[in-house]
């Protein structure tokens, strides 16, 4: 593997890690499908596990209590998903989604203009994983407070009173339920699977293979990576002390991998004693070195007279270095020395960290999808499609960016198919101006002059 492709490939994978979880979440993760998965079984096993962390025991009679509670909690969220199948802004995936009175499975995305937060922790029903939370939250609330009276307020805070020093009455359900990615396919996983799948486009296909062995060398370890290969993502709820313990291992090998990846970008001898082709500029330098050697390798084979010092050239090191070769040729008064001249060390330029979106593909899907809303609503004009509802305008958003290759970014977008996709071309109402990839084209376009990325494509997933 060359150096030029290696070092190419691990700046761009930290590049794309060194996005923080938390805008990573809100900016791409919260807006992808979601699966929500709930069941009665599951919230009373998730209670006995934390009851477990928590060193609580309940007896007998408080076990079937729990049971009974767990199933009016479990009633009050099959409720509240009926509603949201029939509410607008919310796109359901009606051929994987079920629900009976024992369990359910929610597979949707929300769209539409986010709100302004008066404080922090508000929900907004426009994002997927918010809408989740306003599902379960006040059916929980209600579960949370039938545990405490049925344990006699066993579940205590996790700290101590500074004043009294005793543990007080836990009255937050977020301290023992949180909302949960499956196994696998958490936020950091689903960022690591996607800045892999960028790094490896930005290397050439050839190169693939040995990007494995390249990061072993360096000691990086990617074997919690995401297993599966759809882009969404797959919740339930979940003990408190579970979901923070699977969050923190994830999140402290993120930290490892950043720093595995710093420390393989900076140590430069270490990418140059690693084993690999040459790279094109590589072996221009000696075939030249070669072309101006044979001519004299010639002479010295036909006369005896003549000999060549120096060492020869290796194919296939990197760190070979241009060598001076003097040719001897003895006479009888004296001898006399013709320099071979010296190829020039090409000039070592410092990599600049460069700050435009257009970088980093992930900043560019989360530049443009932080504007694409408002610019194609703005855009929504006669004869293109005029702005009523706001609905196709709040669906669009770009899904990846790909190099193409000859180097250009292609931009992947998409946008609410039902019901907006029949006026494209070659469907029952299609019409060019009336075009949504028309209309979503131009508005990207509009965008990416402003970030000053130069050619690109765009193209509809």
């Amino acid at each position: 593997m060359s150096t030029a492709a290696s070092h190419a490939f691990l700046t761009k994978l930290h590049q794309e890690l060194s996005v923080s979880s938390k805008d990573y979440r809100q900016l791409v993760v919260d807006l992808r499908w979601h699966t929500f998965k709930v069941s009665r079984a599951n919230i009373k096993a998730q209670t006995m596990i934390e009851f477990k962390h928590r060193n609580i025991i309940p007896n007998a009679e408080q076990l079937t209590s729990i049971d009974d509670a767990a199933s009016k909690c479990y009633k009050v969220i099959l409720d509240e998903i009926k509603v949201i199948k029939a509410s607008p802004g919310v796109d359901i995936d009606r051929n994987t989604t079920y629900m009976n009175n024992e369990r359910l499975r929610l597979v949707f995305t929300t769209f539409g203009e986010r709100i302004e937060k008066v404080y922090p922790a508000q929900l907004d029903p426009s994002i997927t994983f918010d809408r989740i939370k306003k599902v379960y939250k006040l059916a929980l609330g209600a579960y949370f407070k039938d545990l405490q009276l049925i344990t006699d307020n066993a579940i205590r805070k996790n700290k101590a009173s500074k004043k009294t020093g005793k543990f007080g009455k836990e009255s937050q359900v977020g301290k023992f339920f949180h909302l949960g990615h499956l196994a696998g396919m958490g936020v950091a996983e689903t960022q690591l699977r996607d800045g892999l799948a960028t790094a490896f486009a930005s290397v050439p296909l050839q190169e693939h293979g040995n990007i494995t062995n390249m990061l072993s060398h360096f000691g990086i370890d990617l074997s919690y990576k995401r297993m599966d290969d759809k882009d969404s993502m797959e919740v339930k709820i979940e003990s408190k002390g579970s979901n923070l313990s699977a969050g923190g291992f994830t999140g402290n090998q993120k930290k490892n991998l950043l720093k595995a990846l710093r420390q393989a970008l900076t140590n430069r001898m270490d990418l140059m004693l690693q084993p690999g082709s040459d790279t094109p500029k590589m072996r221009k330098e000696k075939q030249v070195q070669k072309s101006l050697e044979d001519p004299f390798k010639r002479i010295a084979s036909k006369r005896k007279n003549i000999k060549i010092k120096g060492k020869e050239v290796k194919l296939k090191k990197s760190k070979a270095k241009a060598v001076v070769k003097t040719i001897t040729q003895k006479k009888s008064k004296g001898t006399e020395k013709l320099s071979v001249g010296k190829l020039p060390k090409p000039a070592v330029t410092k990599r600049r960290k460069d700050n435009n979106p257009a970088s980093s593909p992930l900043h560019m899907i989360v530049a443009i999808n932080k504007k694409l809303p408002q610019v194609v609503a703005q855009n929504m004009q006669s004869p293109a499609l005029q702005y009523q509802t706001g609905r196709l305008a709040a669906s669009v958003r770009v899904t990846d960016v790909v190099t193409t290759p000859k180097g250009y970014p292609s931009i992947g977008y998409t946008y609410d198919k039902f019901p907006y996709q029949t006026f494209e071309e070659g469907y029952a109402q299609g019409s060019g101006e009336r075009d949504p990839r028309r209309l979503i084209n131009k508005s990207i376009r509009e965008i990416a002059a402003e970030m000053a990325i130069g050619r690109f494509f765009t193209r509809r997933v």
